[in-house]
């Protein structure tokens, strides 16, 4: 939520969401076979950037027809602004799957002993144990929140700003049809001589 506010249209937060669950879709295949690692392929620097690359081509036409689907439901919600734009644009799904996977892999590399994010290179993971776990979680709550908190309040001001100004327009409406007026104005400037 912190890059999605400082960023909003550049980042999707729906693609961003998907390859949190593609990637930990690997971890609990492992566990359904009983099988460990749990953290393999895809939890690699390298493995996460192709699922990276994979997701923003998905991700694009998914994050748009997900937005389509809220936006059919929200309707329902009588005097509630609750739309968005359908619209999620190349930069704003491969910002969100690379930031996704690799944030992914930082964060998974903190905690879990299993995971090789250097592999086929390396076995080593020398970010375990490099600090602490609970301050970690918190700095991402906190994150989290100041995020949540900037950008609704951006999109609130926002969206009242756009209802102020179909009120004013509204309000004043064009005495001409708004697609001929011009030709109707040209028209009694200019009258018509046999």
């Amino acid at each position: 939520m912190a890059v999605k506010a400082a960023m909003p249209r550049h980042f999707s937060i729906v693609v961003f969401g998907l390859t949190q669950v593609v990637l930990d879709l690997e971890v609990l295949w492992h566990i359904v076979r009983h099988e460990y690692p749990l953290h393999t392929s895809l939890h690699t620097c390298v493995g996460s950037s192709a699922a990276a690359i994979a997701l923003a081509v998905i991700g694009k036409p998914a994050s748009q027809w997900i937005k389509r689907i809220w936006n059919r439901i929200v309707v329902k919600c009588h005097g509630a602004d609750l739309a968005v734009n359908t619209h999620t644009t190349w930069t704003a799904s491969l910002s969100a799957a690379f930031i996704g996977t690799l944030s992914h892999i930082l964060l998974d590399s903190l905690f879990h002993p299993d995971i090789e994010p250097l592999q086929p290179w390396s076995p080593a993971n020398r970010l375990r144990g490099v600090v602490d776990r609970h301050g970690v979680e918190l700095l991402c709550i906190v994150l989290g929140v100041i995020g949540l908190a900037w950008f609704f309040g951006r999109e609130l001001k926002r969206r009242k700003a756009s209802h102020a100004s179909h009120a004013t327009a509204s309000s004043n409406p064009d005495p001409d049809p708004p697609c001929l007026g011009a030709s109707f104005r040209s028209h009694r400037a200019k009258p018509h001589r046999p």
